[in-house]
Order: structure tokens, then sequence, then C-alpha cells
């Protein structure tokens, strides 16, 4: 016999989208209003409501009786709707670097320790690099990710350079290489990689913040390196411009950080 209960938890699920559905449309309910919004007994309404606030989800509206989404649901909320507009902001940027420099063109953010691909546009010349849509490196490899670990608050940055020289599995570097490398990142404004993740690939690297003046992920260029450094190039310049508009697409003004 069967014990899987995936459709009753399914079930559940959907009752607790349509309860926070209601209060993101009504920003203030009672129980009661939002049992009949919702098609639902008042009863299990308040059981939702009492999971929902055990979540932090869902709190007491100033109203008595009545009750609005919490500080952490918003929280989660405006998570989401950074990387949203980040990728928004971002991809207008790729499309050019990819016409100017032939290029690929990536957008990674960050994850815990690492930085995931969420957007790449192929180059003409090479098709089998390391960073591919949805994979990901450690934040101390590649020129995206250390553009976002340079440019992380400096107790994160500092807890991840410990992480990342802690780890005996020999793919990290010393900590006198990462702090050099995240030094060096934060004086120039962009990140370098120059065969460290595939032998005679290049890749350049720069942050984007968003109107709080935090890293919200990185723009970077990826190519043969003979010809991604070649001075006449610019690849550094044209990635540092790009990032920074659409930083400024996001509300960040320089000098805020």
């Amino acid at each position: 016999m069967s014990n899987d209960n995936s459709g009753g938890s399914l079930e559940i699920l959907d009752k607790a989208d349509a309860v926070l559905r209601h209060l993101a449309a009504e920003g203030e309910s009672s129980a009661i209003a939002i049992a009949e919004g919702v098609g639902e007994p008042t009863s299990s309404t308040y059981r939702i409501l009492s999971n929902l606030q055990l979540l932090g989800w869902v709190e007491s509206g100033v109203r008595r009786g009545a009750y609005r989404l919490g500080l952490d649901f918003l929280r989660v909320g405006s998570i989401v709707e950074d990387r949203l507009n980040v990728r928004e902001a971002a991809v207008p940027e790729l499309r050019e670097l990819l016409a100017t420099t032939g290029a690929t063109s990536y957008l990674c953010i960050r994850a815990d320790d690492r930085a995931v691909c969420v957007e790449r546009f192929e180059g003409a010349d090479v098709r089998s690099l390391a960073l591919r849509l949805g994979q990901s490196l450690e934040l101390h490899h590649g020129a995206a990710p250390r553009a976002i670990l340079a440019h992380l608050p400096d107790a994160e940055r500092a807890a991840l350079v410990e992480r990342f020289v802690g780890d005996t599995g020999g793919g990290a570097p010393s900590r006198a290489e990462l702090e050099a490398v995240i030094d060096a990142t934060r004086a120039q404004g962009f990140a370098l990689s120059d065969g460290d993740v595939t032998h005679g690939i290049a890749a350049v690297g720069a942050p984007i913040f968003n109107h709080r003046g935090e890293v919200e992920g990185a723009l970077s260029v990826s190519g043969l390196r003979g010809k991604l450094l070649a001075p006449e190039l610019r690849a550094a310049e044209l990635v540092s411009e790009a990032a920074a508009r659409a930083s400024a697409a996001l509300g960040y003004q320089a000098g805020g950080e």
C-alpha cells in the first residue's frame, strides 16, 4: 500500500498560495474575508494562516483580527524581484558585448559560495567553454565569480575566504593569492581569469550593483586568450561599462557602494 501523500501536500500548497495571493492583492484582510475570497471554510483558513505565521510569511495586521504578508515573505519576494530585474537589465548588455567583442557573454548570480550562470550568449570562436547555462563555479574561480566575491560585504567575503583557503581538495588558492586577486579586482573594477578555468581561455568580469549598492551579479566575456586580451579589443573597458549601465538600470548610483 502506498503512503504517497504528494497529492494532499500539493493541495495544501495550493490553498496557501491562494491565501498569499489574496493578501498580496488586498494588503490586509480578516480571516473571514480571506476564506470568502479563496473559497475555503473559515476553520481551515485559520489553520493555513496559523501555519503561514509560523513561517513568518503572514503576520497580524494593523486592524484587529486582520492579517497581512509578513516581512520574511516580503524579503523573499524582494530577492526574487531583484534577480528578475538584474536579468532584464543585463540581457541588452550581454547582446551588445557579444556584438562588439565576438566573445561569449555571461550573466552570473551568487548562490552561497558559488556563481551560477543564468544567461549566456554564444560567441563565434569557442563553443566548449566550461560555464554553461545553469552551471556554476566557486566564487574564487573565474572572472564573473571573482567580480562578485570581491564586492561582497567585508564580513561575508572574509568568511568565504576562510572557507576557500580551508578547502583541502587542492583546488583553492592560498590566502595570499586569493586576497591579492580580491584587492586587484576591487582596485581596477573588473576581474581577470587567464587560463585558470579552461586552458587557453581568458575571461573578464565586472560586478552589477542594485539600488541598495549590493552586488547583485556579474557580467563577463570569455574567449580565446590571444583575442580577448588584445589591447585593441578593450574587453575590460567594454565589460566594465556594460556592467555600469546594467547597475544604473537597477537604480545604482556610483559612489554609493
